[in-house]
Formats: C-alpha cells, structure tokens, sequence
C-alpha cells in the first residue's frame, strides 16, 4: 500500500505536479488538489467501507449485500443479451398486486365513508366525515403540472425545444411539454397531472461540464424512459408509491410533546403514538417492499435508456456522460467554496447576477476541465468499490460504463451544429443567471 496522505481538495487551477513514486515502485503523478494515489496497487484510493457493528448494523449490511447480489446477478443477465429490453416477471405481477392493494384499500375507505354519510346516525355520519376527509388526504397523488421559476416555454428557448424534439423523434416518443432547468446537477423525466404531461428538467450543474455530444446523450437517456418500460414511473405504480408515501408520513408518530406538557396532553400524545406506531411501521414496510420488488425491473429500464442514448449521441458519448457522474463531489466543493467566497465578500462589493452567472459557471467548466485522468480514475473505482449510484432506482455507474463498453459501439443519430450550439447557450443566458444566483445565496 502506498503511503500517502490525505490532501485538502481545493478549486483553484492546478500547480505543478510533481512525481510520486509508490512502493510498488510505480511513479504516479500527484496533483496537490487531490488525493495522491496508486493506480497500479490501488494504494489510498479512498477511505475503505465503515466496519459498523450491533444488530441494525448487521440488518442494514444483510440488506446492502442481498441489494448487490441482486444488482450483480440483474447485470450479468443484460451484458449476456444482445441489448436491453423491458421485462415483465414474478416481482413485478407482485409490486403491480401490491399498489392495486393500495389503491382498493383508499376506494373502500372512501366507499365505506361515502355509505356510512347517507346511512348513519348522526355520531356515523361524523366517522364518514373523518373516514373521507383521511380518504382524500391519503389519495393518489398524480401531481400538478405546472410553470414555476425554472420553466423555460417554447417561446423562450425554442432551439433547446427543438433539439429535445429531435431526441424524441428519434426515439419514438411525444415531444416533452415543458422543459425545467434548474441549478442541481442531475436531470430527470416524468409525467404529471391527469393528462400526463410530460416534464423534462435539466439540472444546470450537469448540463454545463458536458459536451454538446454528451448533452445530447443525457436528452436520450431521458426520453428513452418515455419507452423502456419502467413502470415505476407509470401511472399504476407510481401513484401507489406517492399514496404510501403520504401514508408513511401521516402515520408519523408526533414527538413534540416534552415533559413540561399538562398530563391530559402527555397522555393524548401516548395514545396516539401507540395507535399510529404499528400502521406507520407497516407503511414503511410496504414501501420498503414496493422498492425491491422493482428494483430489478426498474433497473433493467436504466440500462436500455442507457442503450437508447447511445442510439442517438454514439455510444463514446453516452460513456462519457456517465463518466461525469461521479464528479458530482468536485461541483458541491466548488459551489460550496463559491457560496463562502460570495458571503466573505459581500460587504466589500456588489456582485451582479450576471457577474456571478459568468463567475461561477465559466469558473465550473474550468476546474472540471482541470481534474486529470489520475484522479478521474480514482473516482471511477471510488464508485465501483462502494456500488455507487446516482440514487436507489438507478443502477452502480460503474456498471452502467461497463455494459456500454461490452455493448456493439454506435454512431450518432444526431449531432449538433454549431450555430445550434451556440443559439441555446443563448436562450439559457437569463435562467444561468438565476441559477447561479440560486447557488450563491443557497435558496434551491
């Protein structure tokens, strides 16, 4: 093992490197903004995983290990497939069985409720009011569609419009209806209200240290989840999993009371604590359920809109635009260091939204561009070695590079002109603003 010590990351252009050479005798170089590391021994690559201790402990490592060997044994079935498709088996009749039980139980109590108002006493008649007022608040969610400060119409960007509309020609699929881009660094796609409209929001933070290709590999990926099949995000499903959700929090036992309450409080929060602990604990249980009967299924649908954007930007592209995913620490550094700097100088000068737009995402570019291979490296096996992902639905990144270098490689369908290029970076220049502001003063 190398004998290197951990070195502060900083956000300032690089010094001077200088090499190292490792017990293994292997010279690497070393960047004094990183961690120095071996690549050859691997040698302090990262801080290994917390040996924990105690039964929760055990709980939590049983289920992170059953969690990898189904994730490991779901890739070695997509890399033998000559490419990903939906999939249909026993774990998903059974989540689709579990959110029918979801919604027939928020129907009955709403029945039952609805009966117990036109047939029962007056005391009945009260229950139906509780009984369908719970109804109602515990209900389906399908969301609302609507404009908010990230929203950018067609009017306002309409070459990023059509180059979206492009992505989902290729695909296939309808055009989005609205496009969000706000400050985070991720992207996501989805559809809300009773319409199902659909909303693509582009996380600003990401789209900025990609390249055009990359960009319109991450579009594809998007829209490939309008068809591979990921029925968490249908409506069946995901209105259960909403309804759950809301379940789960309703049942929360309340913890403001303290000692210092009258008696006839500390006793009205007891009952209902224990009226509520066993509902809340089943709730949770089922959620916990509804996540690992499709896991797989949702999982599977990650890998074909990975395929799918590899259909449409080149398969170098889509590699590369998950690549970018595990620099998602180096953006929160930068934008944590902005964020003081900005604070520490605020009583001495003024900063204008558009000096700050210019200052915080030309300045992000740049110290991406500035991390060398070394430490890229790093990160990728960092991120294999703990089965990293970008959430709980998604599958490890390291695995989804792997399947897309194992996959035949592919040409772009659609690449971007110059002039495209340069049109949207001009129709983001107002919302970069906002954004940058919105990370300076911490409001996102």
């Amino acid at each position: 093992m190398c004998a290197y010590g951990m070195i502060s990351v900083m956000t300032s252009l690089p010094a001077a490197s200088a090499d190292s050479l490792c017990s293994c005798s292997t010279r690497a170089s070393a960047d004094p903004r990183f961690v120095t590391w071996c690549p050859a021994c691997e040698g302090n690559l990262g801080p290994a995983p917390d040996a924990q201790r105690g039964r929760s402990a055990r709980r939590q490592d049983a289920r992170r290990a059953a969690d990898r060997a189904a994730v490991e044994r779901l890739y070695a079935e997509i890399s033998g497939e000559a490419t990903s498709r939906p999939w249909r088996d026993g774990a998903w009749f059974t989540a689709m069985t579990i959110a029918g039980a979801v919604h027939l139980t928020t129907a009955v109590l709403a029945t039952g409720s609805v009966w117990l108002l036109v047939n029962g006493t007056f005391l009945i008649r009260f229950l139906g009011v509780v009984g369908f007022a719970t109804a109602v608040l515990l209900r389906p969610r399908l969301g609302r569609f609507r404009r908010d400060e990230w929203s950018l119409n067609r009017t306002e960007a309409p070459h990023l419009y059509g180059i979206a509309n492009r992505v989902a020609a290729e695909l296939g699929v309808r055009p989005v209806d609205l496009i969000r881009v706000a400050p985070e660094f991720n992207a996501s796609y989805g559809k809300t209200g009773l319409r199902r409209r659909s909303v693509l929001t582009i996380g600003l933070a990401l789209w900025e240290v990609l390249t055009p290709q990359e960009r319109v590999a991450l579009l594809g990926h998007e829209f490939g989840h309008a068809r591979n099949g990921d029925s968490r995000r249908g409506l069946w499903l995901h209105s259960a999993s909403e309804a759950l959700a809301s379940w789960y929090e309703f049942t929360r036992p309340s913890r403001t009371f303290t000692t210092e309450s009258d008696p006839f409080t500390m006793i009205g929060n007891a009952t209902a604590t224990l009226l509520l602990i066993v509902p809340h604990k089943l709730t949770g249980l089922i959620l916990l359920l509804l996540h690992r009967y499709t896991l797989r299924t949702g999982q599977r649908a990650e890998y074909l809109a990975d395929d799918l954007a590899a259909r449409v930007a080149s398969s170098a592209a889509t590699r590369s635009m998950l690549e970018a995913l595990v620099l998602d620490k180096s953006v929160e550094h930068l934008f944590q260091r902005q964020t003081v700097i900005r604070r520490q100088t605020r009583s001495s000068r003024i900063n204008s939204r558009r000096g700050d737009d210019f200052d915080l995402w030309q300045e992000l570019r740049e110290y991406i561009t500035s991390i060398p291979e070394t430490e890229r490296l790093r990160r990728l096996r960092v991120s294999a070695l703990h089965m990293a992902s970008v959430d709980t639905t998604h599958p490890p990144t390291h695995l989804r590079i792997r399947l897309a270098d194992e996959r035949p490689p592919q040409e772009a369908a659609i690449t971007l002109r110059e002039t495209e290029i340069a049109a949207v970076e001009t129709e983001l220049t107002a919302v970069r603003a906002r954004a940058a502001h919105a990370v300076l003063t911490s409001n996102y």
